[in-house]
């Protein structure tokens, strides 16, 4: 019970020294976004924001090699941009989007936005850390 405490209390503290760096992150995030669109008013989605829980959780699981973090918070990243590039294209190709207040198009934003900010930061580091998520969460045993 004590390493569950431990590691919801490194949660909270990653989250507050992130916390500052979340505009300027962003901000990076949406300028390589940008590369190569014309009007940045085209990019529906940013996912910038939903890739710091997947930092914030990364960096409080113990016993997670540098290695490791460094591998997965490159590999996060880079899928994060893929998938904010293959939105802003389906978004520009798909007939709904251009149609505002549509229901297809609020219905697909909020797919998209459970996906990405939700689903995707818990399975990403599920992936990179379930070994060690396994460990904190093991209970010893009562004899």
């Amino acid at each position: 019970m004590k390493r569950v405490i431990l590691f919801l209390g490194k949660i909270l503290l990653f989250s507050l020294l992130l916390m500052p760096a979340v505009g300027w992150f962003e901000g990076i995030y949406q300028g390589v976004l940008q590369a190569g669109i014309a009007t940045p008013r085209t990019i529906p989605f940013a996912g910038g924001r939903a890739i710091l829980l997947f930092f914030v959780l990364i960096l409080a699981t113990p016993d997670v090699t540098v290695k490791k973090r460094c591998a997965g918070i490159f590999g996060a990243i880079l899928l994060y941009l893929l998938i904010d590039r293959l939105m802003i294209y389906l978004w520009g190709v798909l007939p709904y989007a251009q149609k505002p207040g549509a229901a297809a198009q609020a219905f697909y934003t909020q797919v998209y936005y459970m996906f990405m900010h939700w689903l995707l930061p818990f399975l990403l580091w599920l992936l990179i850390a379930f070994r060690e998520v396994e460990e904190v969460l093991r209970m010893p045993k009562v004899e």
